[in-house]
């Protein structure tokens, strides 16, 4: 007996998939994922049972062997879970292990569960002072309660804890759900829970609310006055939901889940809604609809819950007869269209586009998109209609629909609402703020105590590591970040990050992606900017990406213009060219840093340079890492925004970026006269180098400018050098990007600067001969 834990998991080796079910803990031995026999979450375990000792491994729960699924299946100890295993490894037969029916032993559990649910609930008693009830602001609220203490799930129950019944399709009781004063909750192991429920109020046939959480179902529940069906998790809501339509076919059924960080309550809302031809109904800030009625109270938690039941107003085409819309004006047909998209369409003050008001954001409805959608309603009254009518419509909509006005630049576009950042304060999106894009994802307050550190840490390992733990660096990614969440287009910057393969760089061009929207995105090339034809594809998107450049030059006029405010020459296929405003954040992602050859400074002025010189090594890379960051994205959201409550940080960390030792760097590699420039050194006075020209002979690099020039050209291999006058316009702009000035004063021996060559040219370039 002293070795017996130690003992019985050897002898045990290879017999799990007999012994588990054999002690009443039913396991799926193919490796599905299954219910969990300790925890009973649903989805969360599977039994891989690795080199046969009974491995398994829980979501909620963690992974063990054997012995340790005995011991919390069961609530026992080690030596009493070994014990128990060794009394039935005698009675097991030594051949080959049997096939059971996995059928009947997930039948047989669910059918013990049921009966130890009857009990409880047969033993439970209805009190009004519960715990948890009264932390949900549900006080006074009768619920039944546990008499006894008992152990499920590896949680201890006291008594006077919330017991739940949980309905099955006969409508009696498979199974109950246990919630702590704490409000841990667990289901009986082994117990049915999808497709089951717990009612609140009596069904009348007409509007059905289902929710995720029971707080959340009493809740809605007391404000609506509306039977409440709760499904006690989120991936519960579609097969209750599908069930439920089969019952109640002309209800109206909304489905009040929880607005989670991670979108799961979003997702499955909606999937539920699909599944009966309901309507989800998501409270406007991440939470349940209890945390918005403890924040708001009754009247206006109950305001906003009604308004999701309000009917959509008709279609005026479901009224029009066939011959009241031939006999119609264009100016008529527009009117109808204006009202079936619900007096959401507007115009930009620049561009032949038409816009809608959809969640939040007016966006460009592409005109093939709207030109289809005009015919079909056409189709639906059957009127006559031609390619020609349709197009005289269009035009005629555009005249009477009002034009849009200027974005509000200090509003912040989420899912769930807008941020000012002048006041600091959140409220509902409004078609007034003119909004033309949101961010993907739900704003939220940050949390007390919340860092990147404790709270993302997959996003804080790479940002660290690309900043090459560098403070400075890092707020500086930061801060390019937040121009990519905010769409800051209005600070005619654009964001160039370079690097080798293998740096992050990729991986922060996918975090752009996740705060602007997949859909607010587009990938793009540097020509696709330079080009009117190209351009139309990049229109309506609010953050375009140039992924892996190849080695590019060119003046950069698109992209000067685009970055610039300007509007820009568009033109499609197929229809007439205009110009707009692309109100878009840039992000050139590359190995090679471009090539510009703008000399005006138009380009340096916007040009934002970040540089992730190391290369990760193949070991230390995390094939999960983005998916780890996509689920961290709501905190690295509440981040950016409490770090950058005053946008101009960000735009000053920016412009510090700008003029860095490393963007200066990258351009030196990049552009050959910026290289020169770094070994010019202003003096107090013009008695520094004279300017000179090609004729002067012989060439003296030491006194005179443009020879040095050359020198320094031919010395570096580059064959291109700029003639006389191109290298006298580009020189004073090349030497902002050092902060020097240039000075010229002429002479009887020419123009004479107050510039002159740092001590390294000597051993960098200058050839070894006297002046």
């Amino acid at each position: 007996m002293k070795h017996i834990v130690s003992d019985t998991v050897k002898a045990a080796t290879r017999f799990w998939p007999q012994l588990l079910p054999a002690l009443g803990i039913s396991v799926h031995v193919g490796g599905r994922h299954v219910a969990c026999p300790a925890c009973g979450g649903k989805d969360r375990f599977r039994f891989d049972n690795q080199d046969g000792r009974g491995t398994w491994l829980c979501n909620q729960c963690g992974a063990g062997d054997g012995l340790n699924l005995v011991e919390k299946a069961l609530s026992i100890s080690a030596k009493e879970a070994a014990m128990k295993v060794a009394g039935m490894l005698g009675t097991l037969p030594e051949s080959a292990p049997v096939m059971h029916d996995e059928a009947a032993d997930k039948s047989r559990a669910q059918a013990d569960a049921a009966a130890r649910a009857q009990a409880l609930i047969a033993a439970a008693i209805s009190r009004t002072d519960n715990a948890y009830l009264s932390s949900k602001g549900l006080h006074g609220t009768h619920a039944l309660t546990l008499t006894d203490a008992l152990r499920c799930g590896g949680i201890r129950f006291a008594a006077g804890d919330v017991l739940i019944p949980l309905t099955g399709e006969d409508g009696t009781a498979v199974n109950v759900q246990l919630i702590s004063a704490a409000g841990d909750k667990r289901t009986l192991p082994g117990g049915q829970v999808k497709g089951t429920y717990w009612l609140a109020g009596e069904p009348d046939g007409k509007t059905l609310w289902l929710t995720e959480g029971y707080a959340t179902g009493l809740t809605v529940h007391r404000l609506t006055g509306q039977a409440v069906y709760v499904a006690l998790s989120a991936n519960n809501l579609p097969a209750l939901a599908k069930r439920l339509r089969e019952s109640y076919p002309g209800a109206l059924m909304m489905i009040a889940a929880d607005r989670d960080d991670n979108g799961t309550g979003q997702l499955k809302a909606e999937e539920a809604a699909k599944a009966c031809g309901g309507k989800a109904a998501l409270p406007p800030v991440a939470g349940d609809w209890n945390d918005v009625w403890q924040m708001h109270g009754d009247i206006a938690t109950q305001a906003q819950l009604t308004g999701f039941t309000q009917p959509q107003p008709l279609s005026p085409f479901e009224s029009v007869s066939e011959a009241d819309l031939k006999a119609m004006s264009a100016s008529q047909k527009a009117e109808l269209l204006v009202a079936h998209y619900g007096e959401a369409l507007a115009v930009p003050p620049v561009g032949e586009e038409i816009c809608r008001y959809e969640n939040g954001a007016w966006q460009v409805m592409e005109a093939k998109t709207l030109r289809r959608e005009i015919a079909a309603l056409f189709q639906k009254v059957r009127a006559p209609f031609s390619a020609a009518g349709i197009g005289s419509v269009l035009d005629t909509l555009k005249l009477m629909v009002p034009q849009m006005g200027e974005p509000s630049r200090r509003l912040i576009g989420f899912r769930n609402g807008v941020f000012d950042t002048a006041s600091g304060t959140f409220s509902p999106h409004r078609r007034e703020h003119w909004l033309r894009t949101v961010n993907s994802v739900d704003y939220t307050a940050p949390r007390p105590g919340e860092n990147l550190a404790d709270h993302a840490p997959a996003f804080w390992r790479w940002l660290t590591r690309a900043a090459g733990h560098n403070h400075d660096k890092q707020e500086r990614i930061l801060a390019a970040l937040f121009m990519v969440l905010a769409n800051r287009y209005d600070w005619q910057m654009f964001l160039e990050v370079t690097g080798p393969g293998g740096s992050g760089k990729s991986v922060m061009a996918s975090i752009a992606t996740l705060l602007a929207g997949k859909d607010n995105t587009t990938s793009a090339t540097i020509d696709t900017l330079e080009s009117s034809r190209e351009r139309a594809s990049v229109v309506g998107y609010s953050l375009i990406i140039l992924p892996d450049q190849e080695k590019w030059s060119g003046d950069g006029a698109g992209i000067k213009a685009i970055t610039g405010g300007d509007a820009v020459a568009i033109d499609p296929k197929y229809r007439d060219a205009y110009s707009t405003h692309i109100p878009a954040v840039i992000l050139a992602v590359n190995n090679n840093p471009m090539r510009f050859s703008d000399r005006s400074g138009g380009v340096s002025r916007r040009r934002v340079i970040l540089t992730f010189p190391e290369v990760i090594p193949a070991k230390e890379r995390d094939a999960q890492l983005l998916d780890k960051i996509s689920t961290e994205l709501a905190v690295i959201v509440r981040h950016l925004m409490q770090r950058f409550a005053s946008p101009d940080e960000a735009r000053e960390l920016l412009q510090a970026q700008q003029s860095s030792g490393e963007a200066l760097e990258v351009k030196r590699q990049a552009d050959p006269l910026v290289d020169f420039c770094g070994y010019l050194m202003p003096l107090s006075t013009t008695n520094g180098l004279f300017i000179g020209n090609a004729n002067i002979r012989p060439i003296n690099p030491k006194r005179y400018l443009y020879h040095a020039y050359l020198s320094f050209m031919e010395s570096r291999g580059h064959q291109h050098p700029l003639s006389l006058t191109a290298f006298g316009q580009a020189v004073p702009q090349t030497l902002k990007e050092y902060e020097r000035v240039l000075l010229k004063r002429r002479t009887n021996n020419g123009i004479q600067t107050n510039l002159t060559l740092h001590e390294d040219s000597e051993a960098d370039w200058l050839p070894a001969c006297s002046a």
